[in-house]
């Protein structure tokens, strides 16, 4: 501590007034204490050589963390300074600490949340009266604020496949259906609860549409949803929405609004509500999101759009995709919510003759493809080759943890103006429906 800063102190104590000066009649003893740095240094040294010494084994990173903090804290000493302070206490410590581990419990000390000065400007004979803050390291506040971890728990198998057998006998073993039959069937009756689907495509190729044409078909079966939204803005979703639900065209929204807006209302007023949240932009957060819709609004499945786009502390793209993946499954798994995970797709497919998908044209980790347990690869031709029919629609089926693949390929008609998919018969009935 410099000189001026003493200074700088001492008129610091002067301006908050009365309250702020030393008591019992020792005013001149304690501005003497700061005429210069030496002389702090000296009193924290005497402070601390009354304090436990640190003791290998007998928490003696928490005692050593202490003197740290009524160092940097206490007497507001430079770490330099609280070396010299420290010098004496240490030599006594078992074994000694080194100066590399001293400075990191002092940068530590400096980091830690909690009051300051306090005893830069305390007596001697009122050191007894002062209460150290009971500081804690960085490293374990930041521990604490992580969940719990989850219960060890033991089974046998025998148990575990008659607890299985009960569940579908009360009728608990459902899946949740995409609205989607021929996908229904060829994933072997739908998505499981707490399942990472994870549904990926090129830009355009209707990854949005799909996941919101699930939502609406989830929530007419009472079960409430989430959307996190890191690509398109709620409006956006409204729009799509819109197209799927009403017949009009778009061109003639404005002209017949009250006619769309009963539309609307007809259609949602029987659903559950699907909630759009935005702007989440880390995986942490689309996590607390879901996990607290979750537990609060009985939210059963979850989209998240998409997951290359969310960010973190990580370094590197893969890095910090591979952290992304990890962290929502842990929210999938811990909430029990059905995780409709989109995806990028790298763009390798369009320079194929067959514009058939692999694993890894994946993006940027394949911790993607090891956490899902269900992978779906959207391909709509049109969008590769102009010269392929628009209404030409294929889902992929690339991995099914828990159920039987029943149909590698599902084959369907994409309807761009409705922002749908329907099968190939549903649309020849329509039309075969028309001409009678």
């Amino acid at each position: 501590m410099s000189y001026d800063r003493a200074n700088d102190l001492l008129a610091l104590i002067a301006e908050l007034g009365e309250d702020a000066e030393p008591k019992n009649g020792h005013a001149a003893s304690a501005v003497q204490s700061f005429d210069s740095p030496h002389a702090v240094i000296d009193r924290a040294a005497k402070y601390i050589a009354k304090m436990p010494i640190a003791v290998d084994g007998s928490n003696g990173s928490k005692d050593c963390f202490k003197v740290a903090c009524v160092c940097v804290k206490g007497f507001l000493l430079s770490a330099d300074d609280a070396l010299d302070a420290m010098r004496e206490w240490n030599a006594n410590c078992q074994p000694p600490w080194t100066e590399h581990e001293l400075r990191h419990k002092l940068n530590d000390a400096a980091k830690a949340s909690g009051p300051s000065g306090y005893l830069l400007k305390t007596q001697e004979s009122n050191w007894h009266k002062v209460t150290v803050p009971d500081y804690v390291e960085p490293k374990l506040a930041a521990k604490a604020k992580r969940k719990p971890e989850p219960q060890v728990t033991r089974t046998t198998l025998r148990e575990a496949a008659k607890n299985h057998l009960a569940t579908i006998q009360a009728g608990e073993q459902q899946l949740i259906k995409t609205g989607i039959p021929e996908l229904d069937y060829a994933i072997g009756g739908g998505m499981g609860f707490g399942e990472i689907v994870l549904i990926a495509a090129r830009p355009s190729h209707g990854k949005s549409a799909i996941a919101l044409q699930m939502l609406n078909h989830i929530t007419s079966t009472g079960m409430p949803c989430v959307f996190c939204s890191e690509e398109m803005s709620a409006q956006s979703l409204g729009k799509r929405a819109t197209q799927s639900i009403s017949s009009i065209p778009q061109e003639r929204w404005l002209a017949m609004n009250q006619v769309v807006g009963t539309q609307i209302d007809e259609y949602f007023k029987d659903r559950a509500d699907c909630w759009i949240i935005e702007h989440n932009r880390t995986a942490e957060k689309v996590a607390e999101a879901i996990c607290k819709h979750a537990k609060e609004d009985g939210v059963k499945v979850a989209v998240v759009d998409y997951v290359q786009l969310l960010s973190n502390s990580k370094g590197s793209r893969y890095e910090t995709v591979t952290e992304s993946s990890v962290v929502l499954k842990q929210a999938a798994s811990e909430s029990g919510v059905t995780l409709i995970s989109l995806a990028q797709m790298s763009r390798s497919i369009e320079g194929r003759d067959k514009f058939v998908p692999k694993v890894s044209d994946l993006r940027e980790s394949g911790q993607l493809e090891q956490d899902a347990d269900v992978i779906l690869f959207l391909v709509w031709p049109h969008r590769i080759d102009g010269t392929l029919p628009p209404e030409e629609y294929q889902i992929y089926v690339s991995k099914n943890r828990n159920r039987e693949i029943v149909r590698h390929a599902v084959d369907l008609k994409f309807e761009p103006s409705r922002q749908r998919l329907v099968s190939r018969e549903d649309r020849f009935a329509s039309v075969a429906e028309s001409f009678k």
